[in-house]
């Protein structure tokens, strides 16, 4: 009897799916994910969207990141910003980086005067390259689609004096938004992994030609093979997630791959490893 009525609520989903215009049911599903009462909330927004997940995996996560649904909950200001939440995988992001500069005779405790981050949520990565990596830096910018957290954590930033600011713009806005800034250091952080191949391309481009000195990318490890030796993206099923090969992005940009870091299977608190640290224009 179970399995029947399960069966009977799986057929209900595809029927509401089907004869629900989808922009209605962004609206519903963005409803329901305001619902902090309501158990399984998330669930319910994923079932209302499920085919547009499948059809259209850049706009179902540019949906949910934009609406602070789903995976974007986590993102709050008592749960990222402080030294104690920095996550295991970007640590080791910013020891790399850190190491990466040192050895090119570039002191980040003094030369490093100018940060972006692309996909910057609340800005608690800017807080932190602030206050424990970059202590000279005056300007720390940030963009993100997630207006919510944007300012959330411009609010939480004006409070403490810090010199972070965040604005409330796409990735495929950049140009616009940067329009000829460059910068010391541009990170782009979990972020290519919500974007098609197609789409991921402009965003490394952009980040490459406002970038002065490192541009630091962190992506998605392929499990079994280097993610450098892809001829093309591959998908991570259980979310739709991308799994990109950041290196050729990088190169057919015109760019050069300084330090490239893949751990494949391998898990820090959840995440995979694949770091890739580049320079604008040739070695």
């Amino acid at each position: 009897m179970e399995e029947g009525r399960e069966g009977q609520g799986t057929m209900a989903r595809r029927w509401l799916r089907a004869v629900v215009p989808l922009p209605f049911r962004r609206g519903l599903a963005a409803l329901v994910g305001r619902q902090r009462w309501l158990p399984g909330r998330y669930w319910w927004a994923m079932e209302l969207l499920r085919d547009y997940a499948e059809r259209d995996p850049n706009g179902f996560h540019r949906f949910l990141w934009s609406h602070h649904l789903a995976y974007a909950e986590s993102y709050e200001v008592e749960r990222r910003f402080g030294p104690e939440n920095l996550h295991p995988s970007r640590r080791l992001l910013f020891e790399d980086l850190t190491r990466i500069l040192r050895a090119r005779e570039v002191d980040p405790a003094t030369a490093v005067r100018s940060v972006f981050e692309v996909g910057c949520s609340l800005g608690y990565l800017l807080r932190y390259l602030e206050t424990e990596v970059f202590p000279a830096a005056e300007r720390l910018e940030g963009n993100d689609i997630d207006r919510y957290a944007v300012a959330e954590g411009n609010r939480y930033l004006g409070r403490l004096g810090s010199k972070v600011r965040l604005s409330a713009t796409d990735m495929s806005d950049l140009e616009t938004l940067l329009d000829g800034q460059r910068y010391d250091v541009v990170l782009c952080a979990g972020v290519l992994m919500y974007l098609r191949e197609q789409d991921a391309v402009p965003v490394v481009r952009s980040v490459l030609r406002h970038t002065d000195g490192m541009a630091v990318f962190a992506g998605l490890a392929h499990p079994e093979r280097d993610n450098a030796e892809l001829e093309t993206s591959a998908v991570r099923e259980r979310d739709d997630t991308f799994i990109h090969n950041i290196d050729r992005m990088v190169t057919e940009a015109g760019g050069t791959v300084v330090f490239h870091r893949w751990e494949g299977a391998r898990q820090v608190d959840g995440n995979t490893i694949y770091f890739v640290f580049a320079q604008p224009g040739p070695a």
